[in-house]
């Protein structure tokens, strides 16, 4: 084998028979090797726009690790593709697969995430839909589209010799399901459909190395081994089933994926960040038409992330001077600040009452009636106060002579009706009523990725001694520590200005806490007390040991009304502290005591009986 130095940063072999690959040096996967018809597919604008697109989006601005890109992860799928499907090619040699069905099959991997947009799911999943909205089908455009329009461009812009046959089956294989394809003669393998994107069950090529290639990289041990799944694959009833003492491994891999959507993908600063993202995109619209790229190859071609970076440097155009704001405080660190954080079970049977009613206008309106309601009642108790101060001067005004000089001066900073007076420089800022546009309102959904199903319910499994009858595992099988529940809704509420987060908490939570509290008949509340023995395990009594052992019970809880519509503890901000205002009133009548606050000048007499003028609080 004669190596030779390619023009690119790798090396280039050739091997006996003509043919030669590259070999490219990944931190997750060590060492991969492509043909020429892969590197052909690499070595393209297409392609390696993918080095400009961020694999976890805004994540990283917040994780320092999260710098990789789509185009790693794309070569990491391709190359963990086309291992799997070469090794059931080795191991059931009946199924037949062929050099077509591998190529494909690899080359689905490599182009699988062609379509992706600026900080990727911002771009199809917020920014289009806000700019496009649904079509008239009342589908929404998605990147998948993308990638088969990027996929067309690159075949054909760069005069890549592959039949269109083959074209069409990679749009399938990164879709997941025969479509173009389906009148293929002979009809394609269906169970190769399962290995880029498995519709059926989630366990595919994509998520083995996103899995492991994100956790590497923001400095986290990953718990899946790709590799043991890989080997213990295998195609029954032309369908991917693995060994039954992998189950675990299975369930690992779909926890993990839930773990990193949790605490990584769906960060809550992260999220916040995302929709400051959109707002600029959105307020940049006119200027560069993003949304008209999609069906243009030629122009998405070059919308990536650096996008933020054009906006910016486009200081002389008036019609920026929005987008280019947000990007600033982007810079600065001043990002929306979230203020309310709920966990919601995705068969909450008020969830859509809650998306109806906790709006970003709904937020605004119940500001200003608290703000209206404060005022009210500042009002009243400052009115009351002037009356029992006026009342205690004209009781002593008959026991006084002029020369004791005049009586107290009228409150400074109120009105007459005892109401602060307008004065921009005296309204704290939680004072002025809230805008919608000063609030947002987040609903994200996080599953194992099924959805609402138990993904293991949906994975095949076949046992050592029959490796060709399959079968789903039971939890006496399997385990019978699993959640009750695979999917949920997190809500949560953002203020964009930091000094008006109380505001908006308060604000929200005068909505949330008059909706519908109950919850699900079997959703679990906290128990008040922990077992002292697990819960339904029954105690074995040993010989000569008295039989007086009873089975554990669960604990009860003493919690009678749920807690949906509880505020989160974690999140409860501290008392704002507040510019000096008007004292509350517990009693009717006060001391002069209660009113030291008030920092008011008044006449006083003094021993010697002469008049001196102090300031109470002094």
């Amino acid at each position: 084998m004669q190596r030779v130095v390619s023009e690119s940063s790798d090396y280039s072999y050739s091997i006996g028979n003509g043919a030669s690959y590259r070999v490219f040096r990944d931190p997750v996967h060590d060492m991969i090797q492509f043909d020429e018809l892969t590197c052909a597919f690499i070595d393209t604008p297409q392609f390696q726009r993918l080095r400009y697109l961020k694999q976890l989006g805004t994540s990283y601005f917040v994780f320092l690790g999260a710098s990789h890109n789509r185009l790693e992860h794309s070569i990491g799928t391709a190359h963990l593709a086309r291992r799997l499907v070469k090794r059931l090619k080795k191991a059931q040699p009946e199924l037949g697969i062929t050099h077509r069905d591998v190529k494909c099959v690899e080359l689905a991997g490599l182009c699988h995430d062609l379509g992706h947009g600026p900080f990727s799911h911002v771009f199809d999943g917020h920014f289009i839909p806000a700019v496009k909205g649904p079509r008239a089908d009342g589908t929404f455009w998605c990147h998948e589209e993308a990638s088969e329009m990027m996929l067309d461009a690159l075949v054909k812009e760069n005069e890549i010799d592959i039949p269109e046959d083959w074209v069409r089956f990679i749009k399938d294989l990164i879709r997941g399901e025969p479509r173009l394809s389906i009148h293929h003669d002979p009809p394609e393998k269906r169970f190769l459909f399962e290995i880029v994107s498995n519709k059926r069950n989630g366990i595919d090529v994509d998520k083995w190395d996103y899995l492991a290639r994100d956790c590497k990289m923001i400095g986290e041990t990953c718990t899946l081994v790709a590799s043991r799944l890989l080997d213990s694959a295998r195609v029954i009833g032309d369908l991917i089933a693995y060994k039954w003492k992998d189950s675990q491994s299975v369930m690992e891999m779909f926890q993990s994926r839930y773990s990193l959507h949790k605490r990584i993908y769906n960060h809550s600063a992260a999220k916040g960040i995302e929709y400051m993202i959109v707002e600029a995109l959105i307020a940049a619209e006119p200027v560069y038409q993003l949304s008209d790229a999609i069906e243009d190859p030629k122009k998405y071609l070059h919308i990536t992330d650096s996008i933020l970076e054009e906006i910016e440097r486009k200081i002389d155009d008036p019609r920026l001077e929005k987008s280019q704001r947000i990007l600033r405080n982007l810079r600065k660190r001043l990002i929306p600040c979230r203020v309310e954080e709920k966990c919601l079970p995705s068969d909450y049977v008020h969830l859509n009452l809650w998306k109806e009613k906790l709006t970003p206008e709904a937020v605004a309106q119940a500001s200003a009636e608290i703000i209206k309601e404060n005022q009210e009642a500042e009002a009243q108790i400052l009115a009351t106060v002037i009356e029992d101060i006026e009342d205690e001067e004209m009781t002593a005004k008959d026991d006084r002579t002029d020369d004791f000089g005049p009586l107290l001066p009228p409150f400074e900073g109120f009105k007459k009706n005892g109401s602060r007076a307008t004065s921009s420089s005296d309204v704290a800022p939680d004072e002025h009523p809230l805008s919608e546009e000063e609030v947002i309102i987040d609903f994200s959904v996080l599953h194992f990725g099924m959805k609402d199903k138990d993904p293991l319910q949906l994975v095949q499994f076949y046992g050592k001694h029959k490796p060709d009858e399959i079968s789903y595992t039971r939890l006496d099988e399997s385990g019978y520590l699993r959640p009750m529940r695979f999917q949920e809704v997190i809500v949560r509420c953002f203020a964009k200005d930091k000094r008006k987060r109380h505001q908006v908490q308060a604000a929200f939570r005068r909505i949330m806490e008059s909706l519908p509290s109950d919850l699900p008949t079997n959703y679990p509340t906290t128990p008040t007390e922990a077992p002292s023995t697990p819960v339904g395990t029954t105690m074995v009594q040993l010989p000569g040991e008295a039989s007086n052992l009873q089975t554990a019970k669960p604990p009860r809880s003493k919690a009678t009304t749920p807690f949906a519509t509880i505020p989160n503890t974690f999140t409860t901000l501290p008392v704002p502290p507040r510019s000096p205002s008007s004292p509350s009133r517990a009693n009717h009548k006060r001391k002069k005591s209660d009113y030291s606050g008030l920092n008011v000048k008044e006449n006083t007499p003094s021993d010697d009986g002469s008049r001196k003028k102090v300031k109470r609080g002094d």
